[in-house]
């Protein structure tokens, strides 16, 4: 499988993760690596973090989209 960002430019790399989000293949230059953290249920229902945290790993379109500053006026028409 290769990368799909890479053969959007013509070059063909060789892909190492999938991208959790859209499934597009990446390939080590192309993916975006993020904590997740997992959480579990403590006594009286007490969410808790568990450590270390684990890996997310996403294309940078998928990233970018997630790092964004939620729009605040969406399919709003003048």
């Amino acid at each position: 499988m290769n990368c799909f960002d890479c053969a959007s430019q013509s070059h063909s790399t060789q892909a190492v993760a999938v991208c959790a989000d859209c499934g597009a293949a990446l390939c080590h230059d192309h993916a975006r690596v993020s904590p997740h953290w997992l959480t579990r249920t403590a006594v009286i229902n007490r969410t808790v973090n568990v450590e270390p945290p684990a890996r997310m790993i996403r294309c940078s379109v998928c990233q970018t989209a997630h790092d964004a500053v939620p729009a605040t006026h969406v399919g709003a028409t003048g």
